[in-house]
């Protein structure tokens, strides 16, 4: 018998929110898990929506999060509007302390920080020191590589978390407050706050190139602070973060037959237009960590790969639309339209599980000024 049952390659959000799927539901199972850097979880800020995770997954989702809030609003230049839908986010910091808290707690399985895999084999994986680990099922949940690709827009960002001098007023997270200059694409600034004196200001661009001017775009969000009048006492914290918002599948279409099973944003469990990836972390998670290893493939990972695939076509479609058909300075329009929607299509479009009412809805009704009809006829063959 091999020394683990799982061995979990990558110590980010998928492999984290495994780990602990597998150590809550399967006691007594032998997990190992490997990271290259000294900390699991990076420098990330995750958040995610009530509907987004079923409650068979709060048991071991919940002590993850590190702040909940009972809405979120939106705001745009010709629409303001909020949800009552409670709002929950993730740091990598409280990632990192529960990860390692559950892995002491279960007294056999393992983690191995500063572990780099040089191989990823079926049972096995091979570290750059050239040592072996072996196990029954391997998952490779290494994280993305970006690069300029003609089949993708981009998801670009930079994050500032302030401390202000006094009270900055922000009482629910503003998840995208479109009313500032629209630059390099639709431009959105994301409002988080942590306490009433703390909060995390992300200046963020769908844009159509990979390329991020950190400098620029972090003094584009303390400009935006500035406008807010707000005091700054410090910056206690910055993340960035390119992601691609892809009108082409790159992941396999069917699922593998066998171990290593691929996971994360290389494998393609994410949103395609949203960038998000907690929900479909969580819906994996909980179909390994609910059978044995050797039982993970076969005809439920099938249905959980095909279904996340076809909702991952139409968002395809809508990001070839977006990045394609209309003119950057006015993309922000399709957001402004997206969220006078009803409430549940918004919420299962966040999910990733629109029904066909829900995308005959979202592609319905007049076409946004901008639209570039030609480009409609000449690249249509792309999608």
């Amino acid at each position: 018998m091999p020394p683990y049952e799982y061995i979990l390659v990558g110590g980010g959000l998928h492999n984290a929110i495994l780990s602990l799927a597998i150590l809550q539901r399967r006691p007594g199972a032998r997990v190992l898990l490997l990271e290259r850097e000294a900390n699991l979880g990076g420098n990330h800020t995750w958040c995610f929506h009530a509907g987004d995770v079923p409650a068979e997954a709060m048991a071991w989702m919940r002590p993850l999060v590190a702040h909940r809030w009972s809405g979120f609003q939106v705001r745009f230049p010709n629409l303001e509007r909020g949800w009552s839908q409670p709002y929950s986010a993730i740091t990598s910091e409280r990632l990192d302390r529960v990860v390692r808290q559950a892995f002491a707690a279960s007294g056999q399985s393992e983690i191995r920080l500063g572990a780099s895999a040089a191989r990823v084999d079926a049972h096995s994986v091979t570290l750059e020191d050239g040592s072996v680990i072996r196990g029954e099922l391997v998952v490779d949940a290494r994280g993305p590589t970006v690069g300029s690709k003609a089949s993708a827009g981009y998801q670009k960002f930079v994050g500032v978390e302030v401390e202000t001098r006094a009270p900055h007023g922000v009482l629910q997270p503003v998840i995208m407050d479109a009313t500032v200059a629209q630059e390099d694409g639709y431009r959105f600034v994301y409002l988080l706050p942590l306490s009433d004196t703390r909060c995390l200001v992300e200046d963020t661009r769908f844009s159509d190139t990979p390329r991020l001017d950190r400098d620029a775009v972090r003094q584009s969000a303390l400009a935006y602070i500035q406008g807010k009048g707000w005091a700054v006492e410090r910056i206690v914290r910055e993340e960035h973060g390119v992601l691609p918002m892809p009108w082409q599948a790159g992941a396999p279409s069917e699922a593998p037959l066998s171990s290593p099973l691929p996971a994360g944003y290389a494998a393609g469990w994410f949103h395609p237009a949203t960038g998000y990836s907690l929900p479909l972390a969580v819906r994996l998670a909980l179909h390994v960590s609910g059978c044995e290893p050797a039982s993970v493939f076969g005809a439920e990972l099938d249905r959980l790969w095909s279904r996340q695939r076809s909702q991952a076509r139409f968002f395809h479609v809508l990001n070839w639309m977006l990045f394609n058909l209309v003119e950057p300075r006015e993309r922000w329009k399709l957001f402004a339209r997206f969220h006078t929607l009803p409430e549940d299509t918004i919420l299962r479009f966040y999910a990733m599980r629109t029904t066909l009412g829900d995308r005959a809805r979202i592609l319905s009704g007049r076409p946004p000024q901008g639209l570039r009809l030609r480009r409609l006829f000449e690249q249509a063959h792309e999608i």
